[in-house]
């Protein structure tokens, strides 16, 4: 055992230990005065940078509040644009068995409940009696969902803050009072603009933004749902007046960096919208080289015609909207309930598939794009858990040709099928979840649905195929076989499996598109 140090040698380490620390005190404190010095520069660089920014920003509202003042003039709107030019069927053609013969008189199918509509989405009378199919196909009855829960009003919970419920979501935010106040004066219009967009720039606007954009961020929210966002939250500041609404909007939308553009035709306020994506079944406008789409209209531009618009553009470059992709993810699901049936090989196999209803009310506001969207947005959760687990219990055990057919009997049989002509009044593409609210679909519906199915359960690849008047679907199978009908493309061969031609098998084409080449071939990602 070593003997303990003696107490001269404690000595000089504490002598040396307060040389050491007295040594570099100084040198410590210089460096420390250095840091402040340094941490005080980039401060006051900071508040620098930040009082030059926010010059920038105000002499940039000042100048377009200046273009406001007289650079308007008249635009003319468009009719909107159809993707499907050519009449659908009517009436479908349905793959008889060899061994029967066709029936003397064409069997109607049974007519299912029409459910309630869900708000915003107002589907027309059909004018015309539905046409009867040519043989009888197993109908799934439609049980009538319950409405949805209303609304809550949105509440003030603080002085100058809204509470309000977003497809089940609380979302708060901000306000300046005198966003409710305001009221868009008689007289001339671009005098009035200008002055709305000076009061709107000097008032607290920031924190209003950071609310909805902090929001945007925890639910996830695509383009859509961000000006459906900004919607309500400008219907709560100003409910039942759509004027003011509307400008509100334009003001937020374009502080966002959105490319919107305001016009006025008498009293009314109308906002249209630049999208990177075409839009159909919208009117239009141009100013210059861009098309703006009447997308927040509620009659998607219907009543709108000539108006006035200004022709400056905001001094930053604005973005069109990306309406690429939909979420399905962001809603608190209200649970609504289809019962569907269908026959595959004698057996008669029937289904209860919970959806979605703010989900479907949500896809009901969305701009009718391209098809791609459709076939790349998914289904919501409700579904993914009921449908697909009970399919797959069939699914699961075949072949791949026979899942792929199975999948096909279940879409061709089990929805009952009417043009959006005559469900609508207008083409209307649906989303996955559309196709358990609606009591008819018609052949991009269940090409859709189709393909989403054979996707999830089999995990093909697969094309979609527009026809004149009819959208299929093919598939990549591993095995092709003699006399299928194929589509080639890029480098591969597709087999057509038609969602739409009752009755029929993978490889089986409808007789009057058999020969055809498709007009256009979507990718499905």
């Amino acid at each position: 055992m070593k003997p303990y140090p003696a107490p001269s040698f404690f000595r000089q380490m504490t002598v040396a230990f307060v040389f050491t620390f007295t040594a570099i005190t100084p040198a410590s404190f210089a460096a420390s005065d250095d840091f402040e010095a340094y941490r005080l520069q980039q401060q006051q660089g900071a508040q620098k940078i930040k009082a030059e920014f926010q010059e920038y920003k105000e002499n940039q509202d000042r100048e377009f509040s200046g273009f406001l003042k007289s650079q308007w003039r008249e635009f003319e709107t468009f009719q909107g644009k159809v993707r499907i030019k050519e009449p659908k069927p009517r009436q479908l053609p349905v793959v008889l068995p060899a061994a029967q013969p066709a029936p003397a008189q064409p069997v109607p199918a049974p007519e299912p409940i029409v459910p309630k509509p869900v708000p915003d989405i107002k589907a027309k009378p059909s004018p015309i009696a539905p046409a009867p199919v040519i043989a009888p196909v197993a109908v799934a009855p439609v049980i009538t969902p319950p409405p949805p829960p209303p609304q809550p009003k949105p509440v003030p919970v603080a002085a100058d803050k809204i509470e309000l419920s977003f497809y089940g979501n609380t979302v708060s935010f901000l306000f300046d009072p005198q966003w409710k106040k305001y009221r868009l004066p008689n007289g001339d219009k671009p005098e009035a603009m200008s002055a709305f967009w000076t009061m709107m720039s000097g008032s607290k606007y920031e924190p209003a933004l950071e609310s909805v954009n902090a929001a945007r961020r925890e639910l996830k929210l695509d383009d859509w749902g961000y000006v459906a966002l900004w919607r309500d939250a400008v219907q709560a500041l100003q409910p039942e007046r759509k004027p003011e609404q509307n400008l509100l909007l334009w003001y937020f939308l374009v502080k966002s960096g959105y490319d919107v553009r305001l016009g006025y035709a008498g009293q009314d306020v109308h906002l249209f919208v630049a999208v990177k994506q075409q839009v159909f079944s919208t009117k239009f406008t141009r100013v210059g080289p861009q098309t703006y789409y009447a997308v927040l209209a509620a009659d998607r531009g219907d009543s709108i015609g000539s108006f006035y618009t200004y022709e400056a553009s905001y001094p930053v470059k604005l973005k069109p909207l990306d309406i690429a992709s939909a979420s399905t993810s962001f809603t608190r699901p209200v649970t609504a309930q289809r019962v569907l049936a269908f026959e595959y090989k004698g057996e008669t196999i029937r289904l209860n598939v919970p959806y979605d209803r703010r989900l479907v009310q949500y896809m009901g506001s969305f701009p009718q794009s391209e098809f791609a969207i459709y076939y790349a947005t998914d289904g919501s959760q409700l579904v993914r858990q009921s449908l697909l687990a009970e399919l797959k219990k069939y699914t699961a055990m075949m072949s791949e040709e026979e899942a792929v057919n199975f999948l096909l009997a279940f879409v061709q049989k089990a929805f009952a099928y009417k043009t959006d002509d005559d469900q609508f009044g207008y083409e209307k593409y649906f989303f996955v979840e559309e196709s358990f609210f609606f009591p008819y679909s018609d052949c991009e519906d269940r090409s859709v649905l189709f393909a989403w199915l054979a996707h999830e359960l089999v995990g093909v690849k697969m094309i979609g195929l527009l026809y004149p008047g009819h959208m299929t679907t093919a598939v990549a199978l591993r095995q092709v076989k003699p006399g299928f009908s194929t589509v080639d493309h890029q480098g591969a061969r597709f087999v057509i499996a038609d969602p739409t031609y009752i009755g029929a098998s993978v490889g089986m084409a409808m007789p009057f598109y058999a020969k055809l080449k498709p007009n256009r071939v979507v990718d499905i990602q």
